[in-house]
């Protein structure tokens, strides 16, 4: 999952014994910042300076919806006695912190093309940078804390430069109207749900579904083991999807002139562009399968692998999976009437899915209408 280090325990305690006068009065005011804050089933505000760092994370089987708005303070609504607010201030910009965040390894277990498994395998360490316009120095930290099977409704300013969304395990996260810097989303499984967000971002998500609706992204790097990737009418620059077992899904989406790059080990690819586009795709064993309205030249070099040029060309897409099939279409499968059988497993992908909500959020609901 993801790890932002925090800054060093024993480093502070040096400090202290060796300026203990000049650091006593700031231990003071800096006490009550520092101690976790109990929600208490019910609403806790906290206001926050620009460019603040929000995480909520919360347990297995937990429920989090996560909206931003125009106000600067951060609005905690739970139905969980036990969830916890920490507020401390972090600084960035440090060997300790630096402008970018380590994504350590993560081992899994592997499923086969025929859904069996076929042993561990794992997702190798990254690094992700913040988004260009994350200053170093100190910066406000809030980070909420829910047991397992915790209902949460979180909202955060809309000038939050680090939203950290985390699900330990499979349970369902939301996110809506973030206009951010950069956005983390960490999940073991369940649903995980981004509308109309724009911001630089990294999703790791291992098993369940994620669907993306509306949202535009400088950069975005998402990865997992049999997740289901749904992009729904979504724009990138930079992008690169990468699964094991799951399908990946981008319906009705733009590149601009940048990184794209879809991979798969075992699942599908479907690629439908609504601009202009140069792609390339490639299956291991499989194949690649094309439907267009308008049909844009196509170089079908083998049942395998093939190019396609839509709107006279554009920014690069690369398609590659082992042992799935590769799908090339413009527009959106939602408008056509037909389709043929071997495209039915990526229509049903495509199917947008009512995702439940909490009593305990219609107060954050009638605040949003």
């Amino acid at each position: 999952m993801i790890r932002i280090t925090l800054p060093g325990y024993h480093r502070l305690m040096a400090a202290v014994r060796a300026r203990p006068r000049l650091v006593a009065a700031a231990l003071v005011l800096l006490a009550g910042f520092l101690q976790p804050v109990p929600a208490h089933a019910a609403s806790s505000s906290f206001t926050v300076g620009d460019q603040a760092v929000v995480q909520v994370w919360a347990g297995n089987r937990s429920t989090v919806a996560i909206r931003a708005w125009d106000r600067p303070n951060v609005e905690v609504d739970t139905d969980d006695e036990n969830v916890q607010v920490l507020r401390r201030p972090l600084e960035f910009g440090t060997p300790q912190n630096p402008l970018s965040v380590a994504i350590p390894p993560v081992n899994i277990v592997v499923r086969d093309p025929f859904g069996g498994t076929s042993g561990p395998g794992t997702l190798p360490p990254e690094e992700f940078p913040y988004a260009s316009d994350f200053r170093a120095g100190v910066h406000d930290s809030l980070r909420v804390v829910a047991a397992a099977g915790s209902h949460v409704s979180v909202m955060v300013p809309a000038s939050t430069a680090i939203l950290d969304a985390r699900v330990r395990g499979a349970g369902i996260l939301t996110i809506d109207d973030y206009h951010g810097g950069t956005l983390f989303v960490g999940a073991g499984g369940g649903e995980v749900r981004l509308t109309d967000v724009t911001s630089a971002a990294f999703m790791q998500v291992l098993n369940g579904r994620v669907d993306v609706r509306d949202s535009s992204f400088d950069r975005l790097r998402a990865r997992g083991n049999a997740a289901g990737f749904l992009f729904d009418h979504t724009r990138a620059r930079q992008i690169e999807v990468t699964t094991i077992s799951g399908p990946i899904v981008y319906d009705d989406g733009a590149f601009d002139a940048g990184l794209a790059r879809f991979e798969s080990t075992n699942g599908s690819i479907a690629i439908g562009v609504a601009t202009s586009a140069q792609i390339e795709a490639r299956s291991g064993d499989g194949r690649v399968l094309s439907l267009w309205d308008r049909r844009p030249p196509v170089d079908q070099r083998a049942d395998n692998a093939a190019s396609a040029t839509i709107n006279g060309g554009g920014p690069v897409v690369n398609a590659v999976t082992m042992h799935g099939n590769v799908y090339l279409y413009d527009g959106t499968l939602a408008t056509r009437r037909t389709v043929p059988p071997e495209w039915q497993p990526i229509v049903n992908a495509t199917r947008p899915r009512d995702l439940p909500g909490p009593a305990a959020f219609q107060r954050f609901r009638d605040l949003r209408n």
